[in-house]
């Protein structure tokens, strides 16, 4: 079980890659750039990883909240990304 933090956009080589790359059991952290994917509903990875797809509230910007929260997209405070990484045996974050 790999927890995969991405920090690019959802349209980046990056956030390709790190799709290729997710497990069955995998979870993934949106930080960053890559909380714009809460501006792309139809993004391939929200129904590759359904339920286990977060973005840190922290890094979504006034606007983007909102469409996460229209949307059903799952957030976590800073505490709860703390807490996911330590359920998980390896975390890898994607630059």
């Amino acid at each position: 079980m790999i927890l995969h933090i991405l920090t690019k956009a959802p349209d980046s080589i990056v956030a390709t890659q790190m799709q290729q790359a997710i497990g069955g059991q995998d979870a993934v952290l949106l930080i960053e750039e890559a909380v714009t994917a809460a501006l792309d509903p139809s993004w391939q990875a929200w129904q590759q990883c359904q339920s286990r797809i977060f973005l840190l509230s922290e890094d979504l910007i006034r606007g983007f909240a909102s469409i996460a929260t229209d949307n059903e997209l799952p957030t976590l405070e800073m505490d709860g990304f703390v807490a996911l990484t330590e359920q998980y045996e390896k975390t890898v974050t994607w630059y």
